[in-house]
Order: structure tokens, then sequence, then C-alpha cells
């Protein structure tokens, strides 16, 4: 699964960070948090609804900004 969501990443010229991947929890889920370098947002919103549309993700994903204020 996870790389199929880099290659999509990828695609959309979105280049990964960092990855923290959990444990299996109870329902068979395995959360993923992926922070990536700057990017545009309308890359990053067209991979996600390519993502969620997987049909193995179990939740909708998040996107939540990190602003680097000493740029």
């Amino acid at each position: 699964m996870l790389s199929k969501i880099s290659g999509i990443l990828g695609k959309n010229d979105i280049s990964i960070s960092a990855v923290i991947q959990k444990g299996r929890q109870v329902n068979g889920a395995v959360p993923i948090v992926m922070m990536t370098h700057e990017a545009k947002e309308k890359n990053v919103h067209r991979a996600l609804k390519e993502i969620d549309r997987l049909g193995v993700i179990l939740g909708k994903t998040m996107f939540i900004r990190v602003e680097n204020e000493l740029e």
C-alpha cells in the first residue's frame, strides 16, 4: 500500500520528507502519517482524491498544512 501511495504522490510532483507507520489496529487498519516537502496545494488535493479512490483506505485522508515561518 505504501508503494501505491508514494507512486501517486510522485506522479503529482510531491516529494515525501518523512513517514510514520503505526502498528496494525484491531480493525486491521495501519495508520500512516506522511510529511512532504513543499508542494503545490492543487497537486496535494489531486493526489489525496486519487488515494481515497484506491478502495483500501478505511477512512478519509486528512490534510494538515505545515508552514515554515523561517523562510
